[in-house]
């Protein structure tokens, strides 16, 4: 540990806060691909946000990566250090006390989408390289390097690209995940299915369309359906019937009546996809409430399909597919729907443990294609496991250890750049016991927590150009 580091560190804090404060205002969602900005306008301002401000801090090397990734470097050796985060954020969803996109600062907290995930690990990793490069501490025979990318939330084309182009490092973490750090993590698996509704309902109601979910690696917050009843007196039966199904599920489904349709509105709670029982599925509700309707036909048997094998779980235990092993527990989230009259598409998020890899697809298949539903497209994301004696592993622990006296044994949560970029785990941000706000409404950053997170990535990177390999 290095005292001279964490006391800069504390004399740059309320620039670094500041400058937090204002990259929290640009709102880097995903958005069209245009010309210079392949993830939109706002991602790309928010790469030139963070490439501005390495300019002002003095640092000589500050490089776009076609408009992708940013990287902003200090010292001249021949091996590389590299700390990589994300610019990019998912919508801001709602509930909100404070304004999203304010970066405004209420009781000793940061406020907005991206103060945790992941602008404020990217905005203290750089004050910390700049407090590093301000004492002249020496680097030896290496680099340090801090990436940023915006296109993390959308399936890391970003880092993809970046390595394509740049290569990996010889070292490093990414700041996005949990204190003390992830020794592994658990495989992504995105499936795209399909589901045609080829016979009518038999019953007296009939789904005429159904939308729910944005971004894959959330859990979606708002969904609406359309019904279609044979008469107004049946459509005023369904509202009724929404009504009781809420009071007798804890639901939020509100229902209004225009002649014989109904429009049905589901609140739910959003979260990130890693941790689904966190949030509350909009789309499960309405699936819910519908598969009580009894409406026959394809999409009578969906449905049933649905309750039976998924329901309101989020570990694959309806499905016989729950596994757990030291990279952590199955989990399962509905992240997308789409329905008209005459097809169902639908997104789902498996998470699943590094032992189960070579298995989960099959058994997924298994368990929907003997219904007729198709899969269409697979995202299957690669993973990785460190041994526990590895020089990375044992390096961030002692930082770790060090500055927070406290235990430092690895966990194995998240998805992030790790997955894509080799030679290095996550490392923080998220500490033992403080609440995870990562995609939910109010995310926020304790200011004392968020000047420690400078400090172990201050110390951890200087640690890293301090060891052989």
């Amino acid at each position: 540990m290095v005292e001279a580091l964490n006391k800069r560190i504390e004399e740059n804090a309320d620039k670094m806060i500041q400058s937090l404060s204002e990259i929290v205002q640009i709102p880097s969602v995903y958005g069209e691909p245009q010309e210079g900005a392949p993830y939109g306008k706002e991602s790309r301002r928010v790469l030139q946000y963070a490439m501005d401000l390495g300019k002002k801090l003095g640092f000589e090397t500050v490089v776009n990566v076609d408009d992708k990734v940013c990287y902003i470097e200090y010292g001249t050796g021949s091996k590389l250090v590299g700390i990589f985060a994300h610019l990019d954020v998912v919508p801001e969803g709602k509930g909100w006390t404070y304004p999203p996109f304010g970066g405004e600062i209420h009781n000793h907290r940061v406020y907005g989408r991206g103060t945790v995930d992941n602008k404020g690990s990217f905005i203290a990793s750089l004050y910390a390289l700049y407090s590093i490069k301000e004492l002249g501490l020496p680097l030896g025979d290496w680099r340090i390097r801090i990436v940023g990318g915006t296109n993390e939330e959308k399936g890391m084309d970003d880092m993809k690209y970046y390595v394509s182009k740049c290569g990996a490092p010889d070292a490093g973490f990414t700041p996005d995940g949990l204190f003390p750090m992830s020794f592994t993590e658990r495989v992504i698996n995105y499936y795209f299915m399909s589901y045609a509704l080829t016979e009518a309902p038999t019953g007296s109601l009939k789904v005429v369309s159904l939308k729910g979910g944005n971004i894959l690696n959330m859990v979606p917050d708002e969904a609406e359906a359309v019904l279609e009843a044979v008469d107004e007196a049946g459509a005023k039966k369904v509202a009724e019937a929404t009504a009781k199904y809420c009071a007798e599920n804890g639901k939020e489904l509100t229902a209004e009546v225009d002649g014989k349709q109904i429009k049905i509105h589901s609140k739910g709670l959003c979260a990130h996809s890693c941790t689904p029982f966190n949030g509350k599925n909009a789309i499960v509700a309405i699936l819910m409430f519908l598969a009580e309707q009894n409406l026959g036909g394809s999409m009578g048997r969906f449905l049933d399909f649905f309750k039976e094998k998924i329901g309101y779980t989020t570990d694959g235990s309806l499905m016989g597919m729950a596994r757990a092993d030291e990279c952590g527990k199955l989990t399962f989230s509905l992240s997308k729907m789409e329905i008209d009259e005459s097809m169902l598409k639908w997104v789902v998020n498996i998470r699943l443990p590094f032992t189960y890899k070579d298995e989960v697809t099959a058994d997924w298949k298994a368990q929907v294609e003997s219904v007729g539903i198709k899969i269409v497209d697979m995202d299957l994301h690669k993973s990785y496991r460190f041994p526990l004696d590895h020089p990375l592993i044992t390096t961030l622990r002692t930082v770790y250890e060090e500055l927070t006296g406290k235990d430092s044994t690895p966990s194995f949560e998240g998805g992030t750049y790790a997955q894509a970029v080799p030679n290095i785990v996550p490392f923080g941000s998220i500490f033992p016991g403080t609440p995870d706000l990562c995609h939910r409404p109010d995310e926020c950053i304790e200011i004392d927590e968020y000047i420690l997170d400078a400090k172990l990535f201050g110390n951890a990177m200087y640690a890293l150009t301090q060891t052989d390999k």
